[in-house]
């Protein structure tokens, strides 16, 4: 796919369910104190990174506010879409890692079995299915223009390793920061850059 413009990728800022080390896909958890601001160090730092034309974030908080502080700083709206949430465990959203690591090895599961569906939830198939054609609709949407998408730590990684291996079950190697910075290109199917936290140092968020 030819696209002209540039493609930043985002994570959004620390939530209580990172600190607590539980899956909270689909579900609406909050920023902490500072995931706040971490999102606004972001805002503040992102022309450093890109000079955004059009921002898409998921509708789950996180994201929201995340994208927002960088979409203040340009004046510019946040469009959601609903296709980049994160990877919903369905019975299993709150569950603890350690829990999902356990006897029944879940976790294994949903890294290595593209298939393997959570009770309620959905497949790392059903995440990549949704996201890439999201990603893809958005890029033919704004084919020379700088898009920034505000999404999840795993969402974004499954698309990372769609793009980049062919095999969505590496999607481990492509986890990133809160509020960390990757620029995809699509026209190569590679990274240009991975994981930027520059924003976080005291000295570079301005």
């Amino acid at each position: 796919m030819k696209h002209r413009g540039r493609i930043g990728l985002v994570r959004h800022g620390q939530t209580f369910a990172n600190i607590d080390k539980v899956w909270h896909g689909n579900t609406d958890t909050q920023l902490t104190e500072l995931g706040h601001i971490q999102a606004e160090k972001l805002g503040h730092h992102f022309h450093h990174y890109m000079q955004p034309e059009v921002i898409y974030a998921s509708p789950l908080l996180r994201a929201r506010l995340t994208a927002q502080a960088i979409a203040d700083k340009f004046m510019l709206p946040v469009h959601l879409d609903p296709r980049l949430m994160e990877f919903n465990l369905g019975d299993w959203e709150g569950a603890t890692f350690e829990s999902l690591g356990g006897s029944e090895n879940i976790l294994e599961q949903l890294v290595t079995n593209p298939e393997f569906t959570a009770p309620n939830g959905e497949s790392q198939n059903s995440v990549k299915k949704r996201v890439v054609a999201a990603i893809e609709e958005i890029v033919h949407k704004h084919p020379e223009q700088n898009i920034v998408i505000v999404a999840h730590g795993v969402a974004i990684a499954i698309a990372l390793s769609h793009y980049l291996e062919g095999d969505t079950t590496l999607w481990p190697k492509y986890t990133k920061s809160n509020t960390a910075f990757s620029e995809l290109c699509l026209n190569t199917n590679k990274l240009i850059s991975y994981n930027e936290t520059e924003h976080l140092s005291d000295d570079n968020h301005q």
